[in-house]
């Protein structure tokens, strides 16, 4: 529903005066992946794959949806302002999963599939 209350129009590239609207939303973007990135990075003692953590980080905007709506409705946000958080939860949670996939490639061996103790009692063979 957030997402249909989004004045398109506001996000229209051409139109002159969405200028700040856009440069706001791309702000917005930018520092929201960069800084939920840099979070994976700030337990500083933790030794593990710290980019992975911060690319899981990433898209952690979902409670701006919750808000946004609240602050259109009491005027707090314009239209536009509402629009450029929008775009900004919404970009932040499209680029992570390709992310994860660049630095969690699919492993080559093949797992192995295991049989759960017992069921070799429960499955007969047909012959």
């Amino acid at each position: 529903m957030v997402g249909a209350a989004v004045d398109l129009s506001v996000l229209d590239p051409l139109d002159p005066a969405n200028l700040g609207t856009l440069t706001i939303g791309s702000l917005l973007i930018i520092v929201a992946i960069a800084s939920n990135f840099a979070a994976g990075y700030a337990p500083f003692w933790q030794h593990r794959r710290k980019a992975v953590i911060g690319v899981g980080m990433i898209p952690r905007g979902e409670v701006g949806l919750i808000f946004a709506p609240m602050g259109l409705a009491s005027g707090i946000l314009d239209k536009g302002m509402f629009a450029a958080i929008t775009l900004m939860v919404m970009s932040a949670t499209f680029v992570s999963p390709p992310l994860l996939r660049w630095l969690l490639p699919p492993s080559k061996k093949p797992h192995p599939i295991e049989r759960p103790e017992g069921i070799d009692d429960l499955v007969t063979e047909s012959k």
